[in-house]
């Protein structure tokens, strides 16, 4: 149906919902120069392959010469899970397949026509747990790779990931070797944002590591990718991720006293007084479900609590060793790079959490009431990732085989106390007293201190 002319989307687009007159009143400047300074049309929250068709036929109508890329953005746990039926609908639409993509107006040698995917971290995690979103990620790509080289499309995976581990952030090599074989052939795309821009790129010598990582990690992957993982393998991660998924989302989604616990413990309704954001920091009135992922994580790193990273971790982890497959998870982690990596980031994650920290802010700020049925689980869980991840480590502490990051966290864990220990009595004064210039300037700078110790802002 793009092939025809289609009327009445002119006046009246905007009744069609917010995008209609943003990508309509792009028609003055976006008729004239083309695509090539805007680079990809990302949706958000792809859910079906309309989605992805509709962005097509308004800049059709906005009369744009040269289309801009439309990335489809597979977020949350269901999303990831449609992603394959997604795009299989996409690429068996006539039109759509002779139209994947314009060429660059600037002369790119070895140009062909290709799909481009994102996935994203941040939501997933969310929704999920750090350790479903891992898996359902790493099937998602499994999938679109296979759908992309039975229907013939060239694909480019675009990976959505924040600067910290709830995120999807972490090493850059650890994070592309432990991608599923084929999502890598010779060519990568990620978000790199916030503090994580200097970073990487803050000096000359951190910009030439940065390109030598993500240069050296692609030519591995794409030259010897890893080998599958085994049925047993699978199996076994299938088992964990539902059993993590229901631990995490018994507490965060179905527990009622916890929205309460979240906001009393962390500074989460604070933050919104401080211009640190791009974005609001709720999409719209609600509960967990409608804060975004950025303040999620936020949040819990300035208590040094973490609880979306590992949370549900160590319940999935007790159920295997409980049923006898210990040596089998030891097997996975030496063997199976994904699962490798998922477990160090886990690890170096407990490694940052701060039990006594994390309780002086329940103490400051925390109704006693909520403090067992929410904060009692909470620590319990904890307890229990620490002491499983170990085992299948087989270390007998934490960070034991990176003793350099051990060290910096030991470095800079007693600097942040202080800031901590600050930060909490400001937000009791603030929450009991009414907020003032100078207290939440003084609370701003708490902010931006635990952010720098912590290594990251969300």
């Amino acid at each position: 149906r793009l092939r025809h002319d289609r009327r009445g989307m002119g006046e009246d687009a905007e009744e069609g919902g917010r995008g209609f007159p943003s990508l309509l009143a792009a028609k003055p400047i976006g008729g004239q120069v083309g695509s090539e300074p805007f680079g990809a049309y990302v949706i958000s929250m792809t859910r079906t392959a309309s989605d992805v068709l509709a962005v097509r036929l308004l800049q059709k109508e906005a009369g744009i010469k040269e289309h801009l890329r439309v990335v489809p953005l597979f977020e949350t746990k269901a999303d990831l899970q449609n992603a394959p039926a997604c795009m299989e609908l996409l690429f068996r639409n006539s039109w759509y397949s002779a139209n994947l993509s314009s060429p660059p107006q600037v002369p790119n040698v070895g140009w062909v026509p290709h799909q481009e995917v994102m996935v994203g971290y941040s939501d997933s995690a969310k929704d999920a747990g750090r350790l479903t979103s891992a898996w359902e990620l790493y099937k998602a790509q499994e999938e679109l790779v296979r759908l992309s080289d039975e229907q013939g499309v060239p694909l480019r995976l675009f990976h959505g990931r924040g600067g910290s581990v709830g995120r999807g952030g972490g090493p850059q090599w650890l994070a592309i070797a432990s991608q599923p074989a084929g999502s890598v052939r010779g060519n990568l795309r990620v978000t790199i944002q916030g503090e994580v821009i200097e970073s990487y790129f803050g000096t000359e010598h951190m910009s030439d590591l940065t390109f030598e990582r993500y240069s050296t990690a692609i030519l591995r992957s794409s030259l010897a990718p890893p080998a599958a993982p085994s049925a047993a393998f699978r199996e076994t991660m299938e088992r964990m991720s539902a059993t993590s998924c229901a631990s995490y989302r018994a507490i965060v989604f179905e527990t009622p006293a916890f929205v309460d616990y979240f906001r009393a413990c962390t500074p989460e309704q604070e933050l919104k007084l401080l211009n640190i954001g791009s974005r609001p920091s709720m999409r719209k009135a609600g509960g967990i479900e409608s804060l975004r992922a950025i303040p999620w994580m936020f949040a819990w790193t300035q208590v040094r609590m973490h609880v979306p990273v590992w949370f549900g971790v160590g319940t999935a982890l007790r159920a295997e060793i409980d049923a006898g497959r210990l040596e089998l998870l030891q097997d996975m982690y030496r063997n199976w790079p994904f699962f490798q990596s998922t477990i160090e980031l886990v690890e170096a994650v407990l490694a940052k959490v701060d039990v006594g920290v994390g309780k002086l802010y329940e103490e400051c700020l925390v109704p006693e009431a909520l403090r067992g049925p929410v904060g009692g689980r909470i620590w319990a869980e904890h307890a229990l990732t620490v002491e499983c991840v170990t085992r299948v480590t087989g270390r007998t502490s934490l960070l034991g085989n990176n003793p350099v990051l051990k060290r910096m966290f030991d470095l800079r864990r007693p600097i942040v106390d202080t800031l901590n220990v600050l930060q909490a009595r400001l937000l009791k004064d603030m929450r009991t007293s009414g907020t003032n210039p100078d207290l939440q300037e003084a609370f701003a700078s708490t902010v931006q201190g635990i952010a720098s110790g912590m290594g990251w802002t969300g």
